[in-house]
């Protein structure tokens, strides 16, 4: 156990023992039998603790109003009960007093004639009006009978968790009522964040030469298209160079002048017959030879030349530039300022991260669903709360993947804020067309034991019972059971680790009293 959660289950069990003993101490009769009776409306819940009604004898009721704004206990005011004959007539008020602490208030009177009432407790404080209609109670003609039916009252759970009203005020705690609603269905699947297709470029070295630029870009860096990263100097050595290219374009275009000169003087001796015709054919040939090197030079130098170009040439018509190709974030830097680089060495690493791809495996079971796919969203560790995602194209192959037996499925998503990145890995989750309507629980009341999920249901005012549940859809905040709870049980969406250690107290005397 942590020095943090011994400190907290420190201070439950002082609470508990310190709360009992003085519930002890106010208590008239140590063995006199108690009943409860635990009643919420929209604005309070009232936890109530009473001997049984004997007609003609002074009954002294424990009252604990609850503020279910904040949980915490209401300090002002006062409440009184209200019994009237079930055949009609005129009801008896018995009015209670102030708070002698907060939230705890008594009310103390004799009630009416033996017989069936309606009951009802109002609660009348600075701002507040409240009314709770506890349903019927019955009035005894003497103590024995009320002891009697007070012993009929089935026993408390043994594995119900007692959890004071004291404690409850003095801790973070909450509860919420199951509800039935109508929630989407989905489906949870593995998922991992990728680039999208065409979102990832490796700049590599457009030739070989040595790297250069005013600064190195950092790991992280957002760039745009096109934005320059550095220039390659190509290396002096090679024959490459535009100084060698140039000089073998003006060697061609000196000896193309040469031939054709040859070519002119021998057409002319062989009009004067000086000359055999195979001599004119020698000389047209070596034209048309001379001409081609001169097209093949002048090739390369363009060539070269558009080369430099197109990457943003130097002004000195000598020097690569590396423009980024795409618009995104500088995921791996390669490059070294001042090193040589062969053609095609990887530089650096660009990743779009504005849009990218949410990759899922779906059980090849639920394959003929995903076509009606409405809505995406993913858990990620770290995250409290499943992460809504903007899907503006879904696709997939059609084609179960051998080694997992998944359909491997991409959205294209919207990342604003760059909330997701690449690699990350999750849950998706696949909201489905198909509605259901089951009791529904906030996602905050839904805990796992062992893998098992479970929620803590309150049975009675200071009176917790763990249910284990199946879960059968889950929607945004809210989660859809199919077993475990019903409609219009309370369930705790604050408090429950304190609940969970109050566990630990069950030997505590955390019965009711009248105080």
């Amino acid at each position: 156990m942590t020095r943090s959660t011994a400190l907290v289950l420190a201070t439950i069990l002082s609470t508990g023992i310190s709360t009992a003993c003085r519930r002890a101490a106010e208590t008239p009769k140590a063995d006199a039998p108690s009943l409860n009776v635990t009643n919420w409306t929209e604005k309070t819940e009232l936890y109530m603790e009473y001997p049984p009604l004997v007609a003609g004898r002074t009954g002294l009721f424990a009252v604990h109003l609850t503020m279910l704004a904040d949980f915490k206990a209401l300090n002002a005011g006062t409440p009184s009960i209200e019994l009237t004959p079930e055949g009609g007539g005129t009801p008896t008020v018995l009015r209670g007093s102030p708070p002698s602490r907060p939230g705890a208030f008594r009310v103390e009177g004799t009630p009416p004639a033996a017989g069936r009432y309606r009951w009802a407790l109002l609660v009348d404080a600075p701002g507040l009006s409240d009314r709770h209609d506890l349903g019927s109670v019955t009035v005894f003609p003497d103590e024995a009978s009320g002891r009697a039916e007070a012993d009929k009252q089935p026993a408390d759970d043994p594995a119900a968790i007692a959890y004071l009203k004291e404690q409850q005020w003095a801790n973070e705690f909450a509860t919420a009522q199951v509800r039935e609603s109508e929630l989407r269905t989905s489906i949870r699947v593995p998922a991992a964040i990728e680039p999208l297709s065409g979102g990832e470029a490796v700049v590599a070295a457009p030739a070989a030469g040595r790297f250069t630029a005013t600064s190195l870009v950092a790991i992280g860096t957002t760039v745009r298209a096109g934005q320059a990263l550095g220039s390659l100097e190509p290396r002096l050595s090679g024959g490459d160079d535009r100084a060698t290219l140039a000089g073998e374009v003006a060697q061609a275009q000196l000896a193309i002048e040469g031939a054709r000169v040859e070519q002119a003087r021998a057409e002319g001796l062989l009009a004067e017959r000086a000359v055999p015709a195979k001599r004119v054919e020698d000389a047209r040939r070596a034209v048309a030879v001379v001409e081609a090197r001169l097209r093949a030079a002048q090739a390369r130098l363009a060539q070269r030349d558009e080369t430099l170009r197109s990457g943003g040439g130097a002004a000195s018509g000598n020097a690569f530039a590396v423009h980024a190709p795409i618009a995104g974030r500088v995921s791996e830097v390669y490059a070294t300022l001042g090193a040589s680089y062969d053609e095609g060495a990887p530089l650096f690493r660009i990743v779009r991260t504005d849009r990218v791809e949410l990759r899922v495996q779906v059980p090849a079971a639920d394959a003929a669903t995903v076509r009606g796919i409405t809505d995406v969203a993913i858990e990620i560790p770290g995250r409290p709360d499943p992460l809504p995602l903007r899907s503006e194209h879904q696709h997939d192959a059609g084609v179960i993947d051998a080694k997992t037996g998944a359909l491997p499925v991409q959205f294209e998503v919207q990342n604003p804020g760059g909330q997701l990145l690449v690699g990350q890995t999750g849950t998706a989750v696949l909201y489905k067309r198909d509605r259901v309507r089951v009791p529904t629980v906030p996602k905050a009341a839904v805990l796992l034991e062992a893998g098992r999920p479970y929620v803590w249901v309150q049975i009675g005012g200071e009176r917790f019972a763990r249910r284990y549940v199946e879960i059968a859809t889950r929607d945004g905040e809210s989660i859809g059971l199919k077993s475990g709870t019903t409609p219009g049980d309370r369930v705790v969406i604050r408090g429950a680790y304190d609940v969970q250690l109050a566990s630990a107290a069950k030997g505590l005397p955390a019965e009711g009293h009248v105080h």
